[in-house]
């Protein structure tokens, strides 16, 4: 795995100039394509905490990590990851492992393993990648459309502190989120390119009102990045904004005055040896798939029928359903979707 960057000065902050100059240039060197990662262990999260919800009561949390290993060129890293989700007292995992060319998802203490078509076209999507983020010294973070640098205002150096072992250096600088979401929005043109199975749904870039939009709700978020003092690899980053929420959504959400927003990465025991273990019990993923479509129908059930039932999946819109139940289960279908749509489903409730 290399991880890479943009490399030079940045027209925001050129090397060489301002009292930035110091911390400008050990952003350029983290983010320099010169850093070779071969194995260690990620952690990603993202976290929400709601302000003033009378229904939204605690934190939001995404993680993803666990360790990799490189397996050559062209291939899928060995991985042993964790997908989480925790909400409202509730917590969801999925185990996702890729180990001797196959790939496998664990839930609950069971494995699956993934067809051998949809783990090829997911390790022929990373290797044409992979070959195009290491032909220059741009890399993987150019390949992808991706110019960190140019996200950074600002940059100084405010402090010093040991992370796994290594002492680093602290960056802290504001963000540019028009640039962020810039280059967000050429990364969803590139996804398809992965072979990721569903990849081909997501849209292919965001439109510049949206970005304009999301922009000024995150108004002026901050960074932070602690890069190895001597080795200046980036061993931890953060960036947080408060996002403010306005208009009909904060009472549809409980009264919700704002959300903090904090995104972390890190990365441990680098170039370390790690042990990535193959499940030695798996049944077919189409059992998988099958368990995966029964959970989405009892929700959509529990959401849209006004019961869950007998637990099989069918809607109640029969005798059990009211009227209105089912007059506003209906609008929701012909919605398809639209967000707006949905929303005007709700009065349906309140005529009987």
């Amino acid at each position: 795995m290399l991880v890479a960057g943009c490399g030079g000065g940045s027209a925001k902050h050129p090397a060489g100039t301002g009292v930035s100059a110091a911390a400008h240039r050990l952003l350029v060197q983290a983010f320099d394509g010169h850093h070779a990662i071969t194995s260690g262990v990620i952690t990603l999260d993202l976290t929400v905490v709601p302000h003033g919800s009378s229904t939204i009561k605690g934190p939001i949390e995404f993680a993803f990590g666990g360790p990799f290993m490189n397996a050559g060129a062209g291939k899928l890293p060995e991985s042993d990851f964790t997908i989480s989700i925790s909400a409202e007292g509730h917590r969801g995992a999925l185990q996702v492992i890729s180990a001797a060319g196959k790939g496998y998802i664990t839930v609950g203490g069971q494995s699956y393993r993934m067809p051998s078509s949809s783990f090829k076209s997911l390790e022929s999507g990373f290797g044409s990648l992979a070959s195009s983020g290491t032909s220059s010294k741009s890399g993987a973070f150019s390949a992808l459309g991706i110019k960190p640098l140019d996200w950074l205002l600002r940059p100084r150096i405010v402090g010093r502190a040991t992370i796994d072992g290594v002492p680093t250096t602290r960056v802290r600088a504001g963000l540019d989120a028009s640039a962020m979401l810039a280059d967000f929005s050429r990364l969803l043109g590139k996804t398809g390119s992965l072979g990721i199975s569903g990849a081909a749904s997501l849209p292919q870039s965001l439109s510049a009102a949206t970005q304009r939009s999301i922009a000024r709700a995150l108004g002026s978020p901050s960074f932070n990045l602690w890069t190895g003092t001597s080795d200046k690899l980036i061993r931890r980053l953060t960036v947080s904004a408060t996002v403010p929420v306005r208009g009909q959504t904060r009472s549809e959400l409980g009264g919700l005055r704002s959300a903090s927003v904090t995104l972390g990465f890190e990365y441990g025991h680098v170039n370390q040896p790690q042990t990535i273990s193959v499940p030695t019990a798996t049944k077919p993923y189409s059992v998988f798939r099958a368990q995966v479509t029964e959970v989405l129908d009892e929700v959509e059930t529990a959401l849209f029928g006004g019961s869950l039932g007998s637990g099989t999946g069918t809607t109640t819109t029969g005798a059990g359903a009211s009227t209105a139940d089912q007059k506003y289960t209906q609008c929701i279908t012909g919605a398809n979707g639209d967000v707006a749509k949905m929303q005007k489903c709700s009065a349906l409730l309140a005529t009987g």
